[in-house]
């Protein structure tokens, strides 16, 4: 049996005094890489981040750097009643702009990068709209709301009357799609099989 085959199953600290000796250190590959991403909108990780820079090289992927992987994507906004289909791409920028702006002043690392919504729930999006309307609202509407507009949500959904409330911002989203943004100049597409 080789000594492999004795450790197998073991815990490191379960090791005899002679058996931790045949593994003091680990070794990677030199054509083993790591690649790792990091968000520096995440206040927590500065430290680890200015880290990271020090003592690797690491590359900046602008926010819209991707946008034409998801320029095809085609999303459902509003409720039954008043569903229309846009552009991901367009409702993104548009909504990035609003952040940008003088109105906002969001830094470009609090922007809606173009895979903020996964590449699957933008695939079935059309599919699965009631899904994707409820994914929209608990990941974008809400980080809007609880992150980068949480001291101003007023200057973001500017097209909301009433309680600055998470759950009365998700019922103007479903009545008014982008007008809860105060978007009035988005481009409708037709869902493929309406006439």
């Amino acid at each position: 049996m080789n000594n492999l085959e004795c450790l197998k199953g073991k815990r490191i600290d379960e090791f005899s005094d002679e058996e931790s000796k045949l593994y003091k250190e680990m070794r990677i590959p030199n054509n083993m890489f790591i690649w790792a991403t990091m968000n520096s909108a995440d206040q927590g990780v500065f430290p680890m981040d200015t880290a990271f820079k020090r003592r690797w090289e690491f590359e900046y992927i602008g926010v819209d750097d991707e946008s034409k992987e998801v320029e095809k994507y085609i999303i459902p906004i509003g409720d039954k009643e008043h569903r229309r289909y846009v552009k991901w791409n367009d409702l993104r920028e548009h909504i990035n702009n609003i952040l940008s702006s003088d109105d906002c002043k969001v830094n470009e690392d609090k922007l809606l990068g173009p895979f903020f919504i996964s590449k699957s729930m933008l695939e079935s999006a059309c599919e699965r709209e009631e899904r994707f309307i409820t994914a929209f609202e608990s990941k974008v509407i809400m980080y809007l709301f609880e992150d980068a507009m949480k001291m101003r949500p007023a200057n973001i959904f500017k097209g909301h009357k009433g309680k600055m409330i998470f759950s009365e911002i998700c019922k103007t989203f479903e009545e008014k799609g982008e007008g809860l943004f105060g978007i009035s100049d988005i481009e409708y597409i037709e869902k493929e099989g309406q006439e």
